[in-house]
């Protein structure tokens, strides 16, 4: 589920996640792609809190797709949490590129 065409997501830092729309469906349309970035998430959160590296995501919001790198500090039914309490609806993210 990673990708590699980023050319047309925008970079975006953590601070302007609370300033963002989100979808209100899916963006993965499959079962198996949802399990799959389930999966990636948990990798993710624990690469983040025992290697203490950071990965980068790529979701979409109502208006563009963004990209973020960065560490993953929890994942729950709905939600990816990220250092102060910012969070991304799990719906919203395309793909996690690990380092």
């Amino acid at each position: 589920m990673t990708t590699k065409n980023y050319s047309k997501c925008k970079s975006i830092d953590r601070n302007s996640i609370p300033q963002l729309e989100f979808l209100s469906k899916d963006v993965l349309v499959t079962v198996d792609s949802r399990k799959s970035r389930q999966n990636q998430l948990q990798d993710a959160t624990f690469i983040g809190n025992i290697e203490e590296k950071k990965v980068t995501l790529e979701f979409l919001g109502k208006s563009a797709c963004h990209l973020i790198h960065t560490t993953i500090w929890a994942v729950t039914n709905d939600w990816v949490v990220l250092k102060e309490k910012q969070k991304i609806p799990i719906k919203s993210i395309r793909a996690i590129e690990f380092p």
